[in-house]
């Protein structure tokens, strides 16, 4: 019997959104995805409704909540990302980031919310990242998008449990996906060269990381547990890397980054 719950995904024209859009379709769900410009989305998937979706901008979210109707299960996977120091990133593109990763995010959930609570049932799963568990050095911004997203939902998690919506976490490790980074590093200037080697150390963890089918098989699973946990790292050694940052103290796991990242 076809499933008849639908999913609304953001991010869905490529990357983690497209692998989960397609699974979630070939397991009967119905699925909707989001993209800045659905008319420009290469390779559609068959079956898949594409509405426009501008994070930035409230407008389009408003619009987006009014044509789609009731949603079962919320997927924010879009977001973007940065690299540079945090002293040469300039506030209107930190601004533009939380626009993107957080405040939208938290836009479009609210506009989601009161049907799922009326109905006493719904999935909010956020595809978050590493980067909001471990602080790390040139991707600062991006960091605390993901550091205030994971505080902000563990939070409204709490709040929505007596009304039975589930809210989870995903902490994908380096994924190939092509995630978009803006970069913000002065050649010539006093952090040039250590980010420059972060940068091609961190691009190479992402072409050779885990393939984005992983995360999408994760979210189907999550979707199908009657209580699932608040948390789950997945892709490489994400899951062990938490397990270590819970045993660990955290001047080992700065001294184990700094390490990593400072040689190519």
């Amino acid at each position: 019997m076809k499933n008849k719950e639908r999913v609304l995904v953001t991010g869905a024209s490529s990357g983690i959104g497209k692998a989960i859009s397609l699974l979630l379709l070939e397991e009967g769900y119905e699925v909707l995805g989001t993209s800045r410009n659905p008319d420009t989305i290469k390779d559609k998937i068959d079956g898949v409704k594409y509405y426009a979706l501008d994070l930035q901008d409230s407008e389009s979210i408003d619009a987006l909540s009014k044509q789609i109707g009731d949603i079962d299960i919320l997927i924010n996977n879009a977001g973007q990302s940065q690299v540079g120091p945090l002293e040469e990133v300039p506030m209107e593109n930190i601004y533009s980031l939380f626009e993107v990763n957080l405040f939208g995010i938290i836009r479009l959930t609210k506009s989601i919310l009161p049907t799922m609570r009326k109905r006493k049932k719904g999935s909010i799963i956020n595809i978050s990242s590493m980067s909001g568990v471990f602080g790390v050095g040139f991707t600062p911004v991006y960091c605390g998008t993901k550091f205030a997203m994971e505080g902000i939902f563990r939070a409204l998690r709490q709040e929505v449990y007596p009304f039975g919506i589930k809210v989870v976490m995903v902490q994908p490790g380096y994924i190939a996906t092509g995630l978009k980074q803006e970069a913000f590093m002065g050649e010539g200037r006093d952090y040039f060269e250590a980010a420059k080697k972060f940068r091609a150390i961190r691009d190479h963890n992402i072409e050779t990381g885990a393939k984005a089918e992983e995360v999408a098989k994760k979210v189907l699973k999550i979707i199908k547990m009657k209580s699932p946990k608040a948390t789950y790292p997945v892709g490489g050694d994400a899951p062990r890397n938490v397990f270590l940052s819970r045993i660990l103290p955290y001047r080992l796991i700065e001294k184990y980054q700094r390490r990593k990242f400072s040689k190519v």
